[in-house]
């Protein structure tokens, strides 16, 4: 997904921000970037198509797109803060051993979704979730490490 099947300039606006070159050029890089674009991915491909946008500037968009709903963001293992486009939902198991990440439909946790808010009135909100364990083959392999 990119960028041009939102209405980003709306969602900005709507938001009570102004739509900027710097906000567009940090969207358009997660954009290029393909999966999940990690802070420094997104660093280098800024400095790339405008080289006078600083650290703290990319800092400030990437809160804004994410406010806004533009953007979201998730930790993941090993890599930390990672950023994706808005859109479908989806969610991570992430193997604290082998570091090896697989993305889950948001359809897969319905059950547990409703559960939360049936038993807790609780709505769970995130577009992500990432959930640390161990994958099928680091139980095989008896690794323990990562495991809590």
């Amino acid at each position: 997904m990119t960028h041009e099947d939102l209405d980003y300039i709306e969602r900005l606006r709507a938001g009570g921000y102004r739509v900027t070159p710097q906000r567009l050029i940090v969207l358009d890089a997660i954009c290029e970037i393909p999966g999940h674009a990690s802070l420094s991915q997104i660093i280098k491909r800024v400095a790339f198509l405008d080289p006078s946008i600083d650290r703290s500037t990319i800092y400030r968009a990437l809160d804004v797109l994410c406010e806004v709903g533009l953007a979201t963001e998730t930790t993941l293992e090993p890599q930390g803060k990672v950023y994706s486009i808005a859109g479908a939902r989806h969610h991570h198991l992430s193997c604290g051993s082998c570091g090896k990440i697989l993305t889950i439909p948001d359809e897969e946790l319905a059950d547990f979704q409703r559960r939360m808010l049936q038993e807790h009135g609780f709505r769970i909100q995130s577009e992500h979730l990432a959930f640390k364990g161990l994958c099928g083959e680091c139980q095989q392999d008896g690794c323990v490490s990562g495991s809590q």
